[in-house]
Protein backbone atom coordinates (compact mmCIF):
# COMPACT_ATOMS: atom_id res chain seq x y z
CA UNK A 1 0.00 0.00 0.00
CA UNK A 2 1.31 3.52 -1.01
CA UNK A 3 1.56 6.74 1.12
CA UNK A 4 -1.07 8.26 -0.49
CA UNK A 5 -3.25 5.44 0.56
CA UNK A 6 -2.17 5.58 4.11
CA UNK A 7 -3.04 9.19 4.06
CA UNK A 8 -6.51 8.67 2.90
CA UNK A 9 -7.24 6.15 5.45
CA UNK A 10 -5.89 8.28 8.50
CA UNK A 11 -8.07 11.20 6.65
CA UNK A 12 -11.30 9.39 6.55
CA UNK A 13 -10.64 7.68 10.18
CA UNK A 14 -10.26 10.78 11.61
CA UNK A 15 -13.90 12.49 9.43
CA UNK A 16 -15.50 9.21 10.84
CA UNK A 17 -14.28 10.17 14.17
CA UNK A 18 -15.45 13.67 14.35
CA UNK A 19 -18.96 12.45 13.05
CA UNK A 20 -19.49 9.48 15.53
CA UNK A 21 -21.80 10.12 19.33
CA UNK A 22 -19.05 9.73 21.81
CA UNK A 23 -20.26 6.60 22.56
CA UNK A 24 -18.59 5.45 18.95
CA UNK A 25 -15.54 6.54 19.59
CA UNK A 26 -13.77 3.67 20.16
CA UNK A 27 -14.35 2.08 17.34
CA UNK A 28 -13.16 5.28 15.63
CA UNK A 29 -9.89 5.31 18.02
CA UNK A 30 -9.13 2.22 16.57
CA UNK A 31 -9.90 2.97 13.09
CA UNK A 32 -7.25 5.61 13.83
CA UNK A 33 -4.42 3.78 15.11
CA UNK A 34 -5.00 0.92 12.31
CA UNK A 35 -4.35 3.56 9.83
CA UNK A 36 -1.71 4.42 11.53
CA UNK A 37 -0.12 1.32 11.40
CA UNK A 38 -0.91 0.91 7.55
CA UNK A 39 0.91 4.49 7.43
CA UNK A 40 4.12 3.32 8.93
CA UNK A 41 4.30 -0.30 6.62
CA UNK A 42 3.47 1.97 3.45
CA UNK A 43 6.79 4.48 4.34
CA UNK A 44 8.89 1.50 5.03
CA UNK A 45 8.02 -0.42 1.31
CA UNK A 46 8.43 2.97 -0.73
CA UNK A 47 11.96 3.49 1.12
CA UNK A 48 14.61 1.95 -0.44
CA UNK A 49 16.03 -1.50 0.87
CA UNK A 50 20.00 -1.35 1.97
CA UNK A 51 21.91 -3.81 1.16
CA UNK A 52 25.57 -4.28 1.91
CA UNK A 53 27.35 -3.90 -1.60
CA UNK A 54 30.06 -1.75 -2.23
CA UNK A 55 29.45 1.42 -3.92
CA UNK A 56 29.48 1.55 -8.28
CA UNK A 57 33.09 2.91 -8.02
CA UNK A 58 34.45 1.04 -5.98
CA UNK A 59 33.12 -2.57 -7.74
CA UNK A 60 34.66 -0.89 -10.66
CA UNK A 61 38.00 -0.52 -9.47
CA UNK A 62 38.09 -3.68 -7.98
CA UNK A 63 37.55 -5.26 -11.58
CA UNK A 64 40.38 -3.07 -12.96
CA UNK A 65 42.59 -4.26 -10.85
CA UNK A 66 42.03 -7.91 -11.69
CA UNK A 67 42.19 -7.18 -14.88
CA UNK A 68 45.33 -5.33 -15.18
CA UNK A 69 46.99 -7.95 -12.96
CA UNK A 70 45.77 -10.76 -15.29
CA UNK A 71 46.98 -9.19 -18.40
CA UNK A 72 50.55 -8.08 -16.71
CA UNK A 73 50.62 -12.07 -15.85
CA UNK A 74 50.53 -12.80 -19.44
CA UNK A 75 52.42 -9.99 -20.77
CA UNK A 76 55.13 -11.33 -18.41
CA UNK A 77 54.47 -14.69 -19.30
CA UNK A 78 54.86 -13.72 -23.10
CA UNK A 79 57.38 -11.47 -22.37
CA UNK A 80 59.39 -14.49 -20.95
CA UNK A 81 58.37 -17.12 -23.90
CA UNK A 82 59.96 -14.55 -26.67
CA UNK A 83 63.31 -14.15 -24.05
CA UNK A 84 63.99 -17.54 -24.04
CA UNK A 85 62.34 -18.35 -27.52
CA UNK A 86 65.81 -17.07 -29.75
CA UNK A 87 68.06 -19.05 -27.82
CA UNK A 88 66.15 -22.02 -27.82
CA UNK A 89 65.88 -21.93 -31.20
CA UNK A 90 69.18 -21.23 -32.31
CA UNK A 91 69.82 -24.33 -30.23
CA UNK A 92 67.73 -26.50 -31.50
CA UNK A 93 68.41 -25.64 -35.17
CA UNK A 94 72.38 -26.75 -34.65
CA UNK A 95 73.37 -30.11 -35.27
CA UNK A 96 72.68 -31.77 -31.97
CA UNK A 97 72.78 -35.59 -31.63
CA UNK A 98 68.90 -36.85 -32.09
CA UNK A 99 68.89 -37.94 -27.93
CA UNK A 100 69.88 -34.04 -26.93
CA UNK A 101 66.36 -33.06 -28.40
CA UNK A 102 64.30 -34.52 -26.00
CA UNK A 103 65.73 -32.80 -22.78
CA UNK A 104 66.17 -29.56 -24.31
CA UNK A 105 62.08 -29.09 -24.75
CA UNK A 106 61.78 -30.79 -21.31
CA UNK A 107 63.69 -27.59 -19.81
CA UNK A 108 61.88 -25.09 -22.05
CA UNK A 109 58.43 -26.39 -21.10
CA UNK A 110 60.16 -26.38 -17.23
CA UNK A 111 60.98 -22.50 -17.52
CA UNK A 112 57.79 -21.82 -18.91
CA UNK A 113 54.93 -23.55 -17.20
CA UNK A 114 57.06 -24.90 -14.02
CA UNK A 115 54.68 -28.20 -14.20
CA UNK A 116 55.72 -31.11 -12.17
CA UNK A 117 55.72 -33.82 -14.90
CA UNK A 118 57.17 -33.29 -18.74
CA UNK A 119 57.06 -36.25 -20.93
CA UNK A 120 58.58 -36.12 -24.38
CA UNK A 121 57.85 -39.67 -26.77
CA UNK A 122 59.01 -40.10 -30.15
CA UNK A 123 57.48 -42.14 -32.92
CA UNK A 124 59.12 -45.31 -33.93
CA UNK A 125 57.58 -46.17 -37.50
CA UNK A 126 59.21 -50.00 -37.29
CA UNK A 127 56.52 -50.63 -34.73
CA UNK A 128 54.25 -47.71 -35.54
CA UNK A 129 54.30 -46.49 -31.50
CA UNK A 130 55.32 -43.89 -29.65
CA UNK A 131 58.31 -43.98 -27.17
CA UNK A 132 59.21 -42.76 -24.22
CA UNK A 133 62.43 -41.25 -24.68
CA UNK A 134 62.78 -38.53 -21.85
CA UNK A 135 60.93 -37.28 -18.44
CA UNK A 136 60.61 -35.44 -16.07
CA UNK A 137 58.56 -36.28 -12.81
CA UNK A 138 56.86 -39.27 -13.55
CA UNK A 139 56.86 -42.49 -11.51
CA UNK A 140 59.70 -45.05 -10.97
CA UNK A 141 57.53 -47.66 -12.40
CA UNK A 142 57.49 -46.34 -15.63
CA UNK A 143 60.78 -46.72 -17.35
CA UNK A 144 62.00 -45.04 -20.59
CA UNK A 145 61.49 -46.83 -23.78
CA UNK A 146 57.87 -47.25 -22.52
CA UNK A 147 55.36 -47.84 -25.39
CA UNK A 148 51.82 -46.14 -26.60
CA UNK A 149 49.98 -47.24 -29.53
CA UNK A 150 48.34 -44.54 -31.85
CA UNK A 151 44.87 -43.70 -30.68
CA UNK A 152 45.30 -44.99 -27.04
CA UNK A 153 44.64 -42.49 -24.40
CA UNK A 154 44.81 -38.66 -24.57
CA UNK A 155 48.52 -39.04 -26.15
CA UNK A 156 47.74 -41.59 -28.59
CA UNK A 157 44.52 -39.50 -29.28
CA UNK A 158 46.48 -36.11 -29.85
CA UNK A 159 48.92 -38.12 -32.36
CA UNK A 160 46.11 -39.74 -34.55
CA UNK A 161 44.65 -36.40 -35.14
CA UNK A 162 47.81 -34.45 -34.93
CA UNK A 163 46.34 -31.29 -32.63
CA UNK A 164 46.91 -29.81 -29.69
CA UNK A 165 44.67 -30.65 -26.77
CA UNK A 166 44.01 -29.20 -23.08
CA UNK A 167 42.08 -30.60 -20.66
CA UNK A 168 38.34 -28.67 -21.38
CA UNK A 169 39.25 -30.44 -24.84
CA UNK A 170 39.77 -34.15 -23.64
CA UNK A 171 36.75 -33.46 -21.60
CA UNK A 172 34.61 -32.32 -24.68
CA UNK A 173 35.88 -34.91 -27.01
CA UNK A 174 35.05 -37.44 -24.56
CA UNK A 175 31.11 -36.01 -24.31
CA UNK A 176 30.58 -35.62 -27.93
CA UNK A 177 32.25 -38.93 -28.38
CA UNK A 178 31.52 -41.42 -25.98
CA UNK A 179 34.44 -42.23 -26.02
CA UNK A 180 36.68 -42.15 -23.01
CA UNK A 181 40.63 -41.24 -23.56
CA UNK A 182 41.97 -42.60 -19.45
CA UNK A 183 43.70 -45.82 -19.81
CA UNK A 184 44.20 -47.49 -16.96
CA UNK A 185 47.89 -48.11 -17.94
CA UNK A 186 48.22 -44.52 -18.88
CA UNK A 187 47.10 -43.55 -15.11
CA UNK A 188 50.51 -41.65 -13.87
CA UNK A 189 50.23 -39.62 -16.70
CA UNK A 190 49.17 -36.14 -16.05
CA UNK A 191 48.25 -34.92 -19.50
CA UNK A 192 46.76 -31.61 -18.77
CA UNK A 193 48.20 -30.57 -22.34
CA UNK A 194 49.39 -32.13 -24.88
CA UNK A 195 51.14 -31.56 -28.16
CA UNK A 196 52.43 -33.54 -31.54
CA UNK A 197 55.78 -32.75 -33.02
CA UNK A 198 53.87 -33.11 -36.96
CA UNK A 199 56.26 -32.44 -40.13
CA UNK A 200 54.73 -32.40 -43.48
CA UNK A 201 51.86 -34.12 -42.34
CA UNK A 202 54.65 -37.00 -40.48
CA UNK A 203 54.09 -37.60 -36.66
CA UNK A 204 57.45 -37.46 -35.37
CA UNK A 205 56.65 -37.57 -31.84
CA UNK A 206 54.61 -35.80 -29.45
CA UNK A 207 55.06 -33.46 -25.88
CA UNK A 208 52.84 -33.99 -22.71
CA UNK A 209 52.67 -31.66 -19.48
CA UNK A 210 50.86 -32.06 -16.91
CA UNK A 211 50.79 -30.05 -12.98
CA UNK A 212 50.89 -26.61 -14.85
CA UNK A 213 51.64 -24.18 -12.33
CA UNK A 214 52.04 -21.00 -14.66
CA UNK A 215 48.81 -21.31 -16.96
CA UNK A 216 48.60 -18.80 -19.76
CA UNK A 217 45.70 -17.16 -21.51
CA UNK A 218 47.64 -18.83 -24.77
CA UNK A 219 49.57 -21.36 -22.87
CA UNK A 220 48.24 -24.26 -25.65
CA UNK A 221 49.65 -21.99 -28.46
CA UNK A 222 52.33 -22.05 -26.78
CA UNK A 223 53.00 -25.63 -26.54
CA UNK A 224 52.33 -26.41 -29.41
CA UNK A 225 55.12 -24.21 -31.15
CA UNK A 226 57.71 -25.77 -28.48
CA UNK A 227 56.19 -28.79 -30.37
CA UNK A 228 56.92 -27.49 -33.56
CA UNK A 229 60.23 -26.22 -33.07
CA UNK A 230 61.51 -30.04 -31.55
CA UNK A 231 59.58 -31.42 -34.82
CA UNK A 232 62.10 -29.57 -36.93
CA UNK A 233 64.66 -30.55 -35.24
CA UNK A 234 63.90 -34.07 -35.50
CA UNK A 235 63.68 -33.37 -39.10
CA UNK A 236 66.76 -31.67 -39.69
CA UNK A 237 68.40 -34.59 -37.81
CA UNK A 238 67.60 -37.11 -39.88
CA UNK A 239 68.29 -35.18 -42.49
CA UNK A 240 71.49 -34.59 -41.17
CA UNK A 241 71.89 -38.48 -40.56
CA UNK A 242 70.67 -39.19 -44.39
CA UNK A 243 73.57 -36.64 -45.52
CA UNK A 244 76.26 -38.15 -43.08
CA UNK A 245 75.47 -41.51 -44.11
CA UNK A 246 75.93 -40.71 -48.16
CA UNK A 247 79.46 -38.82 -47.54
CA UNK A 248 80.83 -41.85 -45.32
CA UNK A 249 79.19 -44.90 -46.88
CA UNK A 250 80.10 -47.05 -49.85
CA UNK A 251 77.40 -46.73 -52.20
CA UNK A 252 77.34 -50.19 -53.46
CA UNK A 253 77.32 -52.17 -49.97
CA UNK A 254 75.91 -49.86 -48.06
CA UNK A 255 78.96 -49.71 -45.66
CA UNK A 256 81.01 -47.32 -44.40
CA UNK A 257 83.73 -46.34 -46.92
CA UNK A 258 87.45 -46.45 -45.91
CA UNK A 259 88.31 -43.24 -45.18
CA UNK A 260 85.51 -43.13 -42.56
CA UNK A 261 86.58 -46.42 -41.18
CA UNK A 262 90.15 -45.09 -41.11
CA UNK A 263 88.76 -42.16 -38.40
CA UNK A 264 86.38 -44.08 -36.23
CA UNK A 265 89.46 -47.04 -35.65
CA UNK A 266 91.71 -43.59 -34.45
CA UNK A 267 88.91 -42.78 -32.28
CA UNK A 268 88.21 -46.65 -31.22
CA UNK A 269 91.86 -47.31 -30.22
CA UNK A 270 91.94 -43.77 -28.32
CA UNK A 271 88.84 -44.94 -26.28
CA UNK A 272 90.46 -48.18 -25.46
CA UNK A 273 94.10 -46.33 -24.42
CA UNK A 274 91.97 -44.50 -21.77
CA UNK A 275 89.75 -46.86 -20.64
CA UNK A 276 91.73 -50.18 -21.13
CA UNK A 277 90.11 -52.53 -23.27
CA UNK A 278 90.49 -54.24 -26.16
CA UNK A 279 90.16 -53.59 -29.72
CA UNK A 280 89.68 -56.37 -32.30
CA UNK A 281 89.91 -55.56 -36.46
CA UNK A 282 88.84 -58.25 -38.56
CA UNK A 283 89.81 -57.99 -42.49
CA UNK A 284 88.76 -60.31 -45.35
CA UNK A 285 88.31 -60.32 -48.83
CA UNK A 286 86.29 -62.68 -51.12
CA UNK A 287 88.41 -66.03 -52.64
CA UNK A 288 88.71 -65.88 -56.11
CA UNK A 289 86.51 -63.48 -56.50
CA UNK A 290 88.06 -62.33 -60.20
CA UNK A 291 87.18 -66.03 -61.15
CA UNK A 292 83.77 -65.35 -60.49
CA UNK A 293 83.87 -61.57 -62.09
CA UNK A 294 85.51 -62.71 -65.40
CA UNK A 295 82.40 -66.45 -65.18
CA UNK A 296 79.47 -64.63 -64.44
CA UNK A 297 80.01 -60.85 -65.74
CA UNK A 298 80.53 -57.94 -63.39
CA UNK A 299 76.89 -57.21 -62.91
CA UNK A 300 76.88 -60.21 -61.27
CA UNK A 301 80.04 -59.37 -59.08
CA UNK A 302 78.65 -56.37 -58.29
CA UNK A 303 75.70 -58.39 -57.14
CA UNK A 304 77.85 -60.07 -54.72
CA UNK A 305 79.44 -57.53 -53.32
CA UNK A 306 76.12 -56.19 -52.50
CA UNK A 307 75.08 -59.27 -50.62
CA UNK A 308 78.06 -59.46 -48.77
CA UNK A 309 77.66 -56.10 -46.92
CA UNK A 310 73.68 -57.39 -45.66
CA UNK A 311 75.40 -60.17 -44.64
CA UNK A 312 78.14 -58.15 -42.93
CA UNK A 313 75.77 -55.59 -41.55
CA UNK A 314 73.28 -58.56 -40.09
CA UNK A 315 76.28 -60.29 -38.51
CA UNK A 316 77.91 -57.60 -36.51
CA UNK A 317 76.83 -55.59 -33.22
CA UNK A 318 75.26 -52.14 -33.03
CA UNK A 319 78.78 -51.24 -31.97
CA UNK A 320 80.53 -52.20 -34.73
CA UNK A 321 81.79 -50.67 -37.44
CA UNK A 322 81.56 -52.44 -40.60
CA UNK A 323 83.37 -51.29 -43.87
CA UNK A 324 84.35 -51.92 -47.37
CA UNK A 325 88.25 -51.44 -47.35
CA UNK A 326 88.32 -51.69 -51.04
CA UNK A 327 87.95 -53.96 -54.12
CA UNK A 328 86.09 -57.31 -52.43
CA UNK A 329 88.45 -56.47 -49.07
CA UNK A 330 86.09 -56.00 -46.45
CA UNK A 331 86.73 -54.71 -42.57
CA UNK A 332 85.38 -54.09 -39.21
CA UNK A 333 86.26 -52.54 -36.18
CA UNK A 334 85.43 -55.02 -32.97
CA UNK A 335 85.27 -52.31 -29.79
CA UNK A 336 85.50 -54.29 -26.46
CA UNK A 337 86.64 -57.22 -28.18
CA UNK A 338 89.70 -59.92 -27.25
CA UNK A 339 91.05 -61.73 -30.06
CA UNK A 340 89.26 -64.75 -29.08
CA UNK A 341 86.30 -62.74 -29.37
CA UNK A 342 87.41 -61.52 -32.55
CA UNK A 343 87.88 -64.57 -33.85
CA UNK A 344 84.52 -66.04 -32.97
CA UNK A 345 82.80 -63.08 -34.68
CA UNK A 346 84.47 -63.42 -38.12
CA UNK A 347 84.26 -67.59 -38.28
CA UNK A 348 80.31 -66.59 -37.61
CA UNK A 349 80.69 -64.01 -40.87
CA UNK A 350 82.95 -66.85 -42.58
CA UNK A 351 80.34 -69.38 -42.34
CA UNK A 352 77.36 -67.50 -43.27
CA UNK A 353 78.67 -66.53 -46.46
CA UNK A 354 80.13 -69.74 -47.33
CA UNK A 355 76.03 -71.04 -46.62
CA UNK A 356 74.63 -68.25 -48.60
CA UNK A 357 72.87 -69.71 -51.72
CA UNK A 358 74.64 -66.46 -54.14
CA UNK A 359 74.17 -67.32 -57.85
CA UNK A 360 76.27 -70.09 -59.90
CA UNK A 361 78.35 -70.05 -56.75
CA UNK A 362 79.28 -73.79 -58.38
CA UNK A 363 81.33 -72.33 -60.99
CA UNK A 364 83.81 -71.25 -58.29
CA UNK A 365 86.98 -73.66 -57.51
CA UNK A 366 85.64 -74.26 -53.82
CA UNK A 367 81.95 -74.60 -55.14
CA UNK A 368 81.46 -71.77 -52.98
CA UNK A 369 81.65 -68.02 -52.64
CA UNK A 370 83.63 -67.75 -49.70
CA UNK A 371 86.60 -65.69 -47.26
CA UNK A 372 89.91 -65.67 -46.02
CA UNK A 373 90.34 -63.34 -43.06
CA UNK A 374 93.02 -62.00 -40.33
CA UNK A 375 91.96 -60.78 -36.88
CA UNK A 376 94.18 -58.44 -34.96
CA UNK A 377 93.69 -57.00 -31.59
CA UNK A 378 94.52 -53.12 -29.63
CA UNK A 379 97.06 -53.49 -27.67
CA UNK A 380 99.09 -56.96 -28.28
CA UNK A 381 99.49 -56.86 -32.24
CA UNK A 382 99.21 -52.71 -32.45
CA UNK A 383 98.80 -49.86 -30.79
CA UNK A 384 97.91 -47.51 -34.57
CA UNK A 385 95.24 -48.34 -36.23
CA UNK A 386 97.71 -48.82 -39.79
CA UNK A 387 99.73 -51.11 -37.42
CA UNK A 388 96.65 -52.83 -36.74
CA UNK A 389 95.31 -53.07 -40.00
CA UNK A 390 99.06 -54.61 -41.48
CA UNK A 391 98.72 -57.04 -38.31
CA UNK A 392 95.44 -58.80 -39.43
CA UNK A 393 96.26 -58.33 -43.50
CA UNK A 394 98.82 -60.76 -42.83
CA UNK A 395 96.91 -63.05 -40.83
CA UNK A 396 94.53 -62.92 -43.94
CA UNK A 397 97.56 -63.69 -45.91
CA UNK A 398 97.98 -66.53 -44.16
CA UNK A 399 94.69 -67.96 -44.31
CA UNK A 400 95.17 -67.78 -48.12
CA UNK A 401 98.40 -69.69 -48.26
CA UNK A 402 96.93 -72.18 -45.78
CA UNK A 403 93.59 -73.28 -48.70
CA UNK A 404 91.45 -69.93 -48.10
CA UNK A 405 88.00 -70.32 -46.78
CA UNK A 406 89.22 -69.53 -42.88
CA UNK A 407 89.97 -67.13 -40.77
CA UNK A 408 93.51 -66.62 -38.87
CA UNK A 409 94.56 -65.14 -35.87
CA UNK A 410 97.75 -62.73 -35.59
CA UNK A 411 100.67 -63.47 -33.83
CA UNK A 412 103.22 -61.56 -32.26
CA UNK A 413 106.22 -61.24 -34.07
CA UNK A 414 108.20 -63.58 -32.29
CA UNK A 415 105.63 -65.85 -33.51
CA UNK A 416 105.18 -65.18 -36.86
CA UNK A 417 107.51 -67.00 -39.72
CA UNK A 418 108.78 -65.12 -42.77
CA UNK A 419 105.84 -65.43 -44.45
CA UNK A 420 104.40 -62.23 -43.03
CA UNK A 421 107.12 -59.74 -44.40
CA UNK A 422 105.64 -60.33 -47.73
CA UNK A 423 103.09 -58.33 -48.83
CA UNK A 424 99.57 -59.05 -50.02
CA UNK A 425 98.90 -58.10 -53.22
CA UNK A 426 94.47 -58.10 -53.61
CA UNK A 427 95.09 -58.03 -57.34
CA UNK A 428 96.21 -61.63 -56.96
CA UNK A 429 92.80 -62.86 -56.09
Amino acid sequence: MGVANALTAINEAWAALRAFPPWGWGAAVGALIFGWILGRVARRQAAPRRIDRPEPEVSVLRDMKATAARLEAENTALSNFFLLLPDFTKEINSRMERRSIAPLLVKITERLFSPTQVLVFQMDERVNKLILVHQKGLAEDIKMGFQVDIGEGRIGWVAQHKVPMDTGDFIREMRQSGVSLEVPAHFRFKTESCAPMVHEGKVLGLLSVGGISRHYKYEKTMLNLIADLGSIALHNNELFLRVQEMANCDGLTKLYNKRFFMSRLSEEILKAERSHYPVSVFIFDLDHFKHYNDSQGHQAGDEVLKLTGQILRDMVRPDDIPARYGGEEFIVILPHTSKDGGIKAAERVQQALAEHPFPNRESQPLKIVSLSGGVATFPDDGRSGPELIAAADAALYRAKQAGRNRVYRSEPKYFSDSSEDIIYNVNNG
